[in-house]
């Protein structure tokens, strides 16, 4: 014994078929079936309808996989209805959409600008010339200042600095020996003036100590011409006492020679020179007198 098995959509399509068979004419329009003017069954609601009364062919929302089949004018204009509430929804979301795409699109325009700038800056930067970024200021939708434009000039600029920091990191090692080098001849440096300062202090410390001794010097060169000056008066002074009392011991004798008497050897004058301290005789000057005196 067998079981088929059949959807319920043919169950009910074999059930209207069977019962609509017995129907003359349209139960729509009225009009009388005949083997031209045949019956047909509308695909959405699988009522009974003539060729005039299903003569519009579309797709069913609730079963689309059907594709576009024949649906009586009713159930067509409910389905266009249904088309024009989604159509009328999708043209509001796709405004919202639009609403947003606009805010989106002017953010990003936004952006485009200032990234544009930012390249022009750049660009001027490296040729040292800013004509550039006044000539995009007076027409920023030139095609010369386009984003693609400069975003090429950019990298091109960008791959000349890659170049150039891969040409210095391959000197690294050479620059770092260098900084070595230099580090150590600083330090060097470093001792050096470090002795050179104590050394400049200590000679500081002389020159001081040289400057007093000079300013001693002087003073003692002065005080020593002082005293040159002062001994040359006392020296004069005392040649003129000497003088004085030799001539006063001159004119003695020569008094003592003319009266005939002879001096006791107690009174004899005695010369002293003073700037010597050293006691002088004049007994040259003497005797003559003695002699005039014995033979006068």
């Amino acid at each position: 014994m067998s079981v088929h098995t059949t959807s319920p959509t043919s169950s009910i399509v074999g059930s209207d078929e069977g019962r609509d068979a017995k129907e003359t004419q349209c139960p729509r329009c009225g009009t009388a079936f005949t083997t031209i003017f045949r019956r047909h069954h509308c695909r959405r609601c699988w009522g009974l309808v003539c060729d005039d009364c299903s003569r519009h062919r579309t797709r069913i929302p609730q079963e689309p996989s059907l594709g576009i089949v024949r649906v009586c004018n009713d159930c067509f204009k409910v389905i266009g209805d249904h088309h024009a509430a989604g159509a009328e929804e999708d043209l509001m979301l796709n405004q919202q959409l639009i609403e947003r795409l606009r805010g989106v699109l002017a953010e990003k325009y936004t952006q485009s600008e200032a990234f544009k700038k930012v390249m022009l800056e750049l660009e001027a930067e490296e040729v040292g010339d800013r004509s550039r970024l006044e000539q995009h200021a007076e027409d920023p939708h030139s095609d010369a200042f386009s984003f693609h434009v400069l975003q090429d000039k950019v990298q091109q600029s960008w791959g000349k600095i890659s170049s150039s920091l891969e040409a210095q990191q391959s000197r690294k090692p050479q620059l770092e020996e260098q900084r070595r080098v230099a580090a150590q001849r600083r330090e060097e440096v470093a001792k050096k003036e470090e002795e050179l300062n104590s050394r400049r202090e200590k000679l500081e410390g002389e020159m001081a100590e040289v400057t007093r001794l000079e300013a001693r010097k002087d003073e003692l060169f002065r005080l020593e011409g002082e005293l040159e000056r002062a001994v040359g008066a006392e020296r004069r002074r005392v040649r003129e006492l000497e003088l004085g009392r030799k001539a006063q011991q001159e004119l003695e004798a020569e008094r003592l020679c003319r009266q005939g008497h002879r001096p006791r050897s107690g009174s004899e004058p005695v010369a002293f020179t003073i700037s010597t301290g050293r006691q002088e005789s004049s007994q040259s000057r003497i005797e003559d007198c003695k002699r005039s005196c014995v033979l006068s």
